[in-house]
């Protein structure tokens, strides 16, 4: 997904149009916009969203055209769109600077660009971003995964550790590091342990936000961390009964989660559908859109819909039933 860089025109300040923001205001409005496209989960990053993020950025820069940060912000939002190499030249422009330099976070996006390819590089923003902040669990993820690719395993393992404790074993991503970690040092009751725990926060994470994707994808991801581990035990002739009987269980479990995903790719066909034929959608999508939204578990957006459909079509039976249940189990 490419971002077009686009030079701002300059801001009119005749009477009758909105007045120019400041700099400060600028930034504050592209920097907003930005942390919010970077929580979508990348299943549901549009380039509408990216765009918007772009046209923010373009404001700001035809407000203040040097302004210190603009490299960093266009980094980040180049990063979301896949540019890695004009994020990478964006985001060295700006630690090069004597704002940027200290801005612990730049050095480690800066890392995270590198690391799959070019891990020795990798390792250099990652140290320079705990030198500026210590503790800092990610980036303690990002020094373990460079010593991984480099083959030191030990120093790896200790550095997954280091930031599971910085953490407090509460991010889904560094535990599941931490267990990636021990079963390439073949620790089987650590990685099963870490694996189990990192399984347990993302069904909590799921839970508490239901009707959203990216929690299930990352769910998913959990699923077939255990998986995998339970496998290689047994490829190893390490394995007990009780671990065939779980691998059996996460596999069903498993399956049934690819279906739950599966309703959110059916919503967006859905959700395509009504943009397409508005104003005048039939009852039947109304019907199917809002039912698949409840299946999502986006209730409150599923009863508005067969309020909808019952405003046209009052007769209408699988609304109605559906709206019932909605209703009485969201009182």
């Amino acid at each position: 997904m490419l971002i077009t860089l686009v030079l701002g025109a300059p801001l009119s300040g005749q009477t009758g149009e909105p007045a120019a923001p400041t700099a400060q205001e600028a930034h504050q409005a592209a920097l907003e916009e930005l942390d919010r496209a970077e929580q979508i989960d990348e299943s549901e990053l549009t380039p509408a969203i990216l765009t918007e993020v772009n046209r923010r950025l373009v404001v700001l820069q035809g407000v203040e055209p040097n302004h210190p940060r603009l490299p960093y912000l266009f980094g980040r939002l180049f990063a979301l769109g896949g540019r890695r190499g004009d994020a990478i030249e964006q985001l060295r422009r700006f630690v090069d600077t004597r704002e940027g330099r200290n801005e612990w976070e730049a050095h480690r996006r800066l890392g995270d660009l590198f690391v799959e390819e070019f891990p020795r590089l990798a390792q250099g923003s990652y140290e320079r971003a705990a030198e500026l902040k210590s503790h800092e669990p990610m980036v303690l993820v990002g020094l373990s995964t460079c010593a991984y690719k480099v083959g030191r395993l030990d120093e790896a393992v200790r550095l997954a550790k280091e930031a599971a404790d910085a953490d407090g074993r509460k991010n889904v991503r560094v535990v599941a590091h931490l267990a990636r970690m021990f079963v390439a040092k073949q620790q089987w009751v650590d990685a099963q342990r870490a694996a189990t725990q990192a399984l347990e926060l993302a069904e909590a994470d799921a839970k508490a936000r239901p009707g959203v994707r990216g929690p299930l994808r990352l769910l998913d991801l959990q699923y077939q961390l255990v998986i995998d581990l339970l496998q290689a035990r047994i490829g190893e002739r390490v394995a007990t009964a009780d671990d065939f009987l779980q691998l059996a269980a996460l596999i069903r479990k498993r399956s049934e989660l690819a279906g739950r995903i599966n309703l959110h790719e059916a919503l967006k066909v859905l959700e395509a559908g009504l943009k397409a034929t508005a104003p005048n959608t039939p009852p039947s999508l109304l019907l199917e859109y809002a039912v698949a939204l409840a299946e999502v578990g986006r209730t409150e957006e599923a009863i508005e819909g067969f309020e909808k459909l019952l405003a046209a079509e009052p007769a209408n039976p699988v609304a109605t039933q559906w709206l019932e249940k909605l209703r009485s189990a969201n009182p």
